[in-house]
């Protein structure tokens, strides 16, 4: 999957880039022989939702786009492949429902559907749906699940326990629909054999609570749960098999939907705690499937229950989404289709059988020579404690010799990792003579649970030195000049970006976005409270404690980098003040600064104007510094 391509023929332009269509979740029907997947755009336009498209087809045609000018996700088959449920926004913009293809909406689900599974004689379907006024998870922008026409709450009212994700049972034929999870019991994940549901549950629907999830067995005519695994980190991927196994995914994570972590089967144990795995799913009573990182590529294969695993792809890829690796399988495990990129072919689905991967799709062949302005390359360096680290390295296609500008981009996270895949700004930053450097220090998963808890309670501290030590190497191997080098990131990357200028002079500029300054007004105003004091490791009311030693607004009156933040006004997860402190704090030192506020965005931002400003600006705040 890596064979050299040619270079790019014509400039990119960050417009042209904004036209990548990107397969997101990948159906491969029972038989093997249909194939069912979602293609989002990676924009969209103001007062419109991110209209992503359900595709159908056979694995030896030509999918097509079923269209519908709504948003659409979640495509599963029934058990015998006849029939394809989806969610679809159709007809009220916001609020996913329940669709059959070709019979349209089934139920009666007032909230909006998170997953489906059929039962296993495609009688029924099992749904999980969020309460409207429910919070997206980071990785999903972090914002407020409502419908894009209702009424704004004037006032806005706050009270816990609110918003619930419920289960609901459906009837295929009729569309009878009942609520069938425990009551005072919220679900984020499920997996459904027929008889018993097992599930990532909390006793408190908020967004926070998730931290402190449980494993239960769900009884669903009793309407009933059973505790049957309390973990002492995160969990992800819950499953149950045709005969009643239970497994699931245990790992230290930053953000519900991005845990990677170890295999567990109940009433095994742990299974090969050398793999960093992100997604699981049964192929037979004793094995699983598997999809996972390694270092910063991925890689799919089948895990036995005695620890035992073969893998069947991986390398310098990422195979599923960037941050979960997924594939689907056939029943009898010959054919796996997933989508499938690397940092210089842009993602497609693929098609696996007999060792030998075919794509199904061209969504993205007119676009792939343009994303050739960047050669990739994996980078090792030794750090302050010799401990070896690796990122990844973009410089400007066919550079040989002399220092470049180099552009630090900091992971969020902090467990998170750096992958090969498709990311426009490094493409544009080399194109336009920049080095970029793209760290995995230490907390970065692929390398282990142990790696990625090598900054618990740590946040700033070692991380920062393996990323200055990374800097440092590249400047003395004639890659990066001393002089012009700037910091950027998003999230952690954001507290990353504002605490490394605060710490340290090596920056000449820097642009932390969607970031944290202050834990402690963190704490008090994110929808994730728990996640602070699970990785600052620290009480946060302690005035002499962690929080604000480590905050970079009480350092601010110290830093000399000039300092553009980019943040979404909505977001949930790094609230709007994080930033506005921080600017008012490196104000008050007489620091340069600029703030900018995007409307309506949360976590990142998808709207096309939004993104072709940020890196208008970014590009000229770079240009002006270490120019």
């Amino acid at each position: 999957m890596r064979a050299a391509p040619a270079p790019a023929t014509t400039a990119l332009t960050l417009e042209r880039f904004l036209e990548l269509q990107r397969p997101v979740e990948v159906e491969l029907s029972a038989d093997g022989g249909r194939v069912a997947f979602t293609v989002s755009p990676v924009a969209k336009d103001k007062g419109k939702g991110l209209e992503t498209r359900l595709w159908l087809g056979d694995v030896n045609g030509e999918p097509a786009e079923l269209g519908s000018g709504a948003t659409e996700a979640l495509p599963r088959f029934s058990p015998d492949g006849s029939q394809l449920a989806f969610a679809s926004d159709r007809g009220h913009a916001g609020r996913m429902s329940l669709r059959l293809h070709e019979r349209g909406e089934l139920g009666s689900i007032a909230s909006s559907v998170e997953d489906i599974r059929w039962s296993p004689d495609g009688g029924s379907l099992l749904v999980l749906a969020a309460d409207l006024g429910s919070d997206r998870a980071g990785a999903q922008s972090a914002t407020k699940i409502k419908e894009t026409d209702a009424k704004e709450d004037d006032p806005k009212v706050f009270r816990p326990a609110q918003h619930w994700r419920r289960l609901f049972l459906v009837d295929a034929s009729t569309g009878d629909t009942r609520e069938v999870g425990p009551e005072g019991v919220n679900v984020f994940e499920f997996d459904w054999a027929g008889d018993k549901a097992v599930a990532v549950c909390t006793d408190d629907p908020s967004e926070g609570a998730w931290y402190d999830a449980w494993i239960g067995l769900l009884d669903l005519d009793a309407r009933t749960s059973e505790r049957a695994h309390t973990p002492q980190w995160q969990l992800q991927c819950p499953r149950i098999s045709r005969g009643g196994r239970v497994a699931w995914i245990e790992g230290f994570a930053s953000d519900r939907a991005t845990v990677t972590g170890t295999a567990h089967v109940l009433g095994v144990g742990e299974l090969a705690p050398e793999l960093d795995v992100t997604w699981i799913g049964f192929a037979d009573e004793e094995t699983l499937w598997y999809a996972g990182w390694r270092r910063s590529g991925s890689m799919f294969g089948r895990l036995k229950l005695d620890g035992s695993h073969e893998e069947s792809f991986g390398g310098e890829v990422v195979v599923g989404t960037r941050f979960q690796p997924r594939i689907s399988a056939s029943a009898d495990g010959a054919r796996v289709a997933a989508a499938v990129e690397t940092a210089e072919e842009p993602p497609e689905v693929v098609l696996f059988e007999n060792g030998v991967a075919r794509p199904l799709t061209s969504l993205n062949a007119e676009l792939a020579p343009q994303l050739r302005t960047a050669d990739w390359r994996g980078y090792t360096w030794q750090s302050f404690d010799g401990l070896e680290l690796e990122g990844l390295l973009a410089l400007p296609r066919g550079h040989e010799n002399g220092a470049l500008p180099l552009v630090v981009y900091v992971h969020g996270g902090p467990t998170g990792t750096w992958s090969w895949n498709v990311f426009s700004h490094p493409l544009l930053l080399a194109q336009a003579g920049y080095a970029v450097f793209l760290p995995n220090p230490r907390g970065s998963v692929g390398r282990g649970q142990e790696f990625a808890r090598a900054n618990l309670g740590d946040m700033g501290g070692g991380d920062l030195r393996d990323i200055l030590a990374g800097v440092d190497a590249l400047v003395r191997d004639g890659i990066a000049d001393d002089e012009r080098v700037a910091i950027t990131g998003g999230s952690y990357g954001g507290f990353m970006s504002a605490w490394a200028v605060t710490q340290s002079d090596r920056f000449a500029a820097a642009i932390p976005f969607a970031v944290v300054t202050n834990w402690l007004s963190f704490h008090n105003t994110t929808n994730i409270g728990r996640w602070d004091r699970l990785h600052m490791d620290d009480d946060p009311f302690d005035p002499g404690g962690e929080y604000p030693k480590r905050s970079p607004v009480y350092h601010a009156h110290k830093c000399k980098t000039p300092t553009l933040i980019l943040h979404g006004e909505d977001d949930l997860c790094t609230p709007l003040p994080q930033a506005t402190e921080f600017y008012n704090a490196l104000v008050e030192a007489g620091c340069e600064t600029e703030l900018v506020v995007y409307p309506r965005e949360g976590h990142g931002w998808i709207e096309r104007d939004h993104q072709l400003d940020s890196w208008s600006r970014i590009r000229d705040w770079l240009a002006r510094h270490l120019s």
